[in-house]
């Protein structure tokens, strides 16, 4: 220990006497550390922190399948698949948003983070409450007016109060009473305001519509293929009692750590190795550096080695500096990475899942420090080594010359500097196919006009279902409600000045939402296998104004109008999409034709056009009921304005207030906004990849532009006889462009077939373009070989100006 610390303190007497070496080297490799710091810690935070749930393994999503359509399931079918698979799960549980708002005294009502859920829920995630209890089977049964506090709200409505638990909280404007409260870790299905009972009660209707997600939890030794075996045989006795076996209901297992981070882990994987060569491309410019400092310390190198220094002893004395770089650049690295990771965040937000937890942390701080102590012992050990084989006398004598670091130090920096040159172009090609990537897709034809569209969310204030009340009862009340706010608040909208026309639906176009599900039956139309056709389709529900403002094209028979409405009763008039036409009735008119579900006998209208609900979802069957027969008390608003939406959002905001300060307002936005938040996680991905390769493109020309002034600093004496013997400028810029040549084109070729490579791996990330995109390749190589080649420009000019004389005598 006493010789490995005067060897640091000897390192750092001779760094600071060199202090434009020791601040270009520790911010090249800060660069590289705070780039893969930042993106480690999304990694880190998302992917690698276990689940707060004990055994979270053991929780699996269970998904309904019935091609071409699924996802969640009924209330029957909850209790079906729970009641029939008892052997390999200990508990089932289900969970559905719902719509839920609380005002304070004085204060603008809130919409909530809400979700019903039923008692197993609780039981499935397995973490108990931090005060009180969950609510249980009883109250569920009973339908209490009970409800569970998530902890974030507890803190910020209810001040964190220990008296909290036993108080009512009114919701919607009634009385619940507060039974407990989560732990700040419970964060599933997202970061959750309050939970209220389902109310669920299998089997008690003839109700098909699916709007259940299921959690379960696997008994001890049960594994995901046994639960799939024994959901597979309820549903195979189901489909043969439902008399549909040519489209037979299925289910999808998925365990809970999978199934959270199923859409961003290989994007998230992709960055971080993005990230990786980031690095790699700094410590070679860092081996590079360390490779001219080494010929630098020669003579001191050779003087300790004509002294008796062993090799071991060189290499040390080399390897300290490398270490106290290391340190210091990974210092510098993590700071810069705290600072980029809130702004990583809210360059996307709601892109990562509700559950991670992403900061520079303990963990995030020891794994950077030691990838950059092994880099950098990886690339400084090449130069430590060679210095410490330097014969004392030859060293001597390159001294006298003047050499710069011979013919093996020049060919180990061009093999570094080519190595710099295939990564960054590994990174351009990966940017450039993400960019052609959002180009295709911002050319997708989505069926709706985003332009000067405001969109809005407002919930419908509705009483409570009182305890046994039946669900046709609640309906009807609830749809004369409906129709009369409804009709409110767009008076009031069309009266501002600049509002063109106003539009509700339940769910808006390209925002992701999915909505209430259901068979749906055309009468007197037969499936291939002799039963009646019937296909899963989406509910939407809309006033007529809705198409017209998102310009929606009508392709046959006519939009829905306010005669549709039948306020206190089931829907008879609906319109349907392209989509349900094409797959329920091909080749037959669809106007006139009668559909069952929700209530009974309904006539087909009308057909619109698709209209995508995520600009990378292909459409599903859809159709579209008048708004006033809405099963849902949340409405989304969009808003066709004369000019730039946003300057209408605070009038906006303003008028419904007015019209009912009880009446949650959120998420006002631009249609363009909320568009653009479907293609997020692409967005981030190009941000980040585009900026890691911009780095390492400044990164490779500053490694070119080393490397040829160090070539012709070395040749000086070279370049001054030749032109001594009559050689032109000309002659000069041909010989010194071709050492840059002979950097460039090696690093090129490499770099085109790593690009290859990227691309493949890229190929899931990718929208209408293919993974070797020809056009994307020859682009990146264009720009790489023109930025290496004006990073030569500089020395070959300058060898040009070289007087042949001075570079004799320097000589």
């Amino acid at each position: 220990m006493p010789a490995i610390t005067a060897d640091l303190r000897h390192a750092w007497r001779n760094l600071l006497a060199k202090p434009t070496f020791l601040a270009v080297a520790v911010l090249t490799l800060a660069i590289g550390i705070g780039a893969i710091g930042a993106v480690y810690s999304v990694v880190d935070g998302t992917l690698l922190k276990p689940l707060p749930y004990p055994q979270a393994e053991r929780i699996v999503r269970v998904d309904r399948v019935a091609e071409p359509f699924g996802g969640p399931v009924s209330a029957n079918l909850f209790g079906e698949w729970r009641d029939g698979s008892r052997e390999v799960f200990a508990t089932f549980g289900a969970f559905a948003g719902a719509t839920l708002h609380f005002q304070a005294p004085g204060a603008s009502a809130e919409r909530l983070t809400a979700y019903a859920v039923t008692p197993g829920f609780w039981t499935t995630m397995g973490l108990p409450a931090a005060e009180g209890r969950y609510f249980g089977e009883e109250e569920e049964a009973r339908n209490e007016r009970v409800v569970v506090v998530g902890h974030a709200f507890w803190q910020r409505q209810l001040g964190g109060r220990a008296n909290a638990v036993g108080s009512d909280l009114v919701l919607n404007g009634t009385a619940y009473r507060v039974v407990g409260i989560t732990p700040a870790s419970f964060r599933y299905p997202d970061t959750v305001d309050v939970f209220v009972p389902t109310a669920l009660r299998p089997g008690a209707s003839t109700d098909d519509t699916s709007y259940l997600s299921v959690v379960a939890r696997l008994r001890e030794g049960a594994s995901v293929a046994q639960a799939d075996t024994a959901l597979a045989q309820v549903n195979e006795r189901l489909s043969r009692e439902r008399g549909d076996t040519a489209n037979p209901l299925g289910a999808r297992l998925v365990t809970l750590p999978d199934r959270l981070v199923s859409d961003v882990r290989e994007p998230l994987l992709i960055l971080l190795g993005a990230s990786s060569l980031v690095l790699l491309i700094a410590c070679a410019n860092l081996a590079s550096l360390l490779l001219a400092r080494g010929v630098e310390r020669q003579r001191e190198l050779a003087v300790r080695a004509a002294l008796g220094a062993s090799k071991r002893r060189l290499v040390r004395l080399v390897l300290a500096e490398v270490v106290l770089i290391a340190l210091l650049g990974s210092a510098v690295g993590l700071v810069a990475a705290a600072f980029a990771v809130p702004m990583l965040l809210s360059a996307a937000p709601g892109v990562l899942p509700g559950h991670s937890v992403v900061g520079v942390d303990a963990g995030v701080v020891a794994a950077c420090v030691a990838v950059a102590i092994v880099t950098m012992l990886a690339f400084g050990l090449w130069p430590a080594l060679r210095a410490s084989r330097a014969d004392p006398a030859r060293a001597m004598q390159d001294e006298a010359r003047g050499s710069v670091g011979g013919r093996n130090g020049g060919r180990a920096r061009h093999v570094l500097v080519a190595a710099e040159l295939t990564v960054a172009l590994v990174l351009l090609a990966g940017a450039g196919l993400l960019i052609e990537s959002l180009r295709q897709i911002g050319r997708v034809d989505t069926g709706v006009d985003t332009t000067h569209v405001l969109t809005a969310s407002i919930i419908v204030p509705t009483p409570p279902t009182t305890p046994g009340e039946d669900f046709e009862a609640a309906y009807h009340r609830n749809t004369a409600i409906f129709q009369s706010r409804i009709e409110a608040v767009l008076t009031r909208l069309r009266a501002l000045p600049g509002v063109e026309v106003v539009g509700v639906s339940d769910a808006l176009p390209l925002s992701g939402a999915d909505n209430a599900s259901s068979t749906i039956e055309v009468v007197g139309q037969a499936a291939p296998d002799g039963g009646a056709s019937r296909t899963g389709a989406n509910w939407r529900f809309v006033n007529p104004g809705f198409m017209d403002t998102l310009g929606m094209r009508l392709v046959s028979g006519r939009n829905l109008v306010d005669a549709d409405a039948r306020p206190g009763a089931f829907p008879t008039q609906v319109v349907v999409n392209e989509t349900f036409a094409r797959r329920l009735l091909p080749g037959v008119d669809p106007l006139g034709r009668e559909v069952v579900f929700l209530g009974g006998p309904k006539t087909i209208v009308g057909v619109v056009a698709d209209a995508r609900m995520g600009v990378e979802r292909e459409p599903d069957a859809e159709v579209y009921m008048h708004h006033a027969h809405s099963l849902f008390p949340q409405f989304e608003l969009a808003i066709k304005v004369g000019g730039e939406p946003m300057a209408m959002a605070e009038p906006v905001r303003a008028a419904l207030r007015e019209l009912d300060a009880a009446m949650p307002v959120f998420r006002v936005r631009s249609m363009d906004e909320l568009a653009a938040g479907g293609v997020a996680m692409r967005a981030f991905n190009l941000r980040l990849m585009g900026g890691f390769a911009l780095v390492a493109l400044v990164l490779a020309a500053i490694g070119v532009y080393g490397v040829i002034a160090g070539s012709v600093a070395q040749r000086r004496r070279e370049i001054g006889l030749r032109k001594a013997v009559g050689a032109n400028v000309l002659d000069i810029h041909r010989l010194v462009l071709g050492s840059g040549l002979r950097l460039i084109v090696p690093g090129l070729v490499a770099g085109a077939l790593g690009a290859l490579a990227l691309g493949r791996l890229l190929a899931s990330q990718l929208y209408g373009i293919g993974a070797a995109d020809p056009f994307v390749l020859a682009t990146t190589i264009a720009v790489l070989a023109v930025v290496a080649f004006a990073a030569c420009i500089v020395p070959t000019l300058r060898a040009a100006r070289v007087p042949p004389m001075e570079a004799l005598r320097d000589g």
